[in-house]
């Protein structure tokens, strides 16, 4: 899929169509046998304790291991209330379709879920997965733990707009995406506070030949 047809696919699934586990994290898997990749996909903020999660942003030690990964406490602690629920689904679909490519993606909240999603199912198969995340804050603090991440990767494109807020967030020293793809043009300060609009874009297909 083109970057604008994944957005378009991933807005389009119905909520009813995701399992929500743990702390209300929503997700699925869908099996395309046209592309041969099994996507692990994450939901957008869909509810109250996803927002409480977007705001707790003290910094975390995510993992006691020699990574020293560090993440902002609330996505952090969203992912690890379900990460063996959906790891074990995400491991299972990988064995039945072992020449297929592994793809985790989301939009916003969705996007902070992949990047952890994606570290978690190297750490535990050795197999990196390719990574697509549209409008997705800086769920991550550090440049060790940002070079980490890339180790953990075979491909990573975070897609963000230039007048998109949610990826400047949280505002604060440190915290970081794993890698950035700016699509967009026209920047204007006046335009950050304006989401409902700058933060749906990611499916217009001319945003990405710029």
């Amino acid at each position: 899929m083109k970057p604008y047809e994944l957005y378009n696919f991933i807005a389009h699934i119905p909520h009813d169509a995701y399992t929500t586990s743990g702390d209300s994290v929503q997700w699925c898997i869908k099996v395309d046998d046209i592309d041969k990749r099994i996507r692990l996909i994450f939901e957008e903020s869909a509810d109250k304790r996803d927002w409480i999660n977007n705001f707790n942003f003290p910094v975390k030690i995510y993992k006691k291991q020699e990574s020293c990964m560090l993440a902002a406490r609330g996505w952090g602690n969203a992912w690890k209330s379900c990460n063996d629920e959906v790891m074990a689904a995400l491991i299972k679909a990988a064995e039945e379709h072992p020449d297929y490519i592994i793809e985790i993606c989301g939009w916003s909240y969705g996007g902070a879920m992949s990047i952890l999603a994606a570290e978690d199912f190297c750490y535990r198969t050795h197999i990196k997965p390719v990574v697509t995340t549209f409008g997705a804050p800086k769920v991550i603090w550090g440049k060790r733990t940002q070079k980490y991440l890339t180790g953990c990767m075979t491909g990573l494109a975070q897609y963000m707009h230039v007048n998109d807020c949610v990826p400047l967030m949280p505002p604060f020293p440190g915290y970081r995406h794993v890698h950035k793809d700016k699509i967009g043009k026209g920047f204007c300060f006046l335009r950050l506070f304006n989401p409902k609009k700058w933060h749906t874009v990611y499916g217009e297909a001319q945003l990405y030949a710029c």
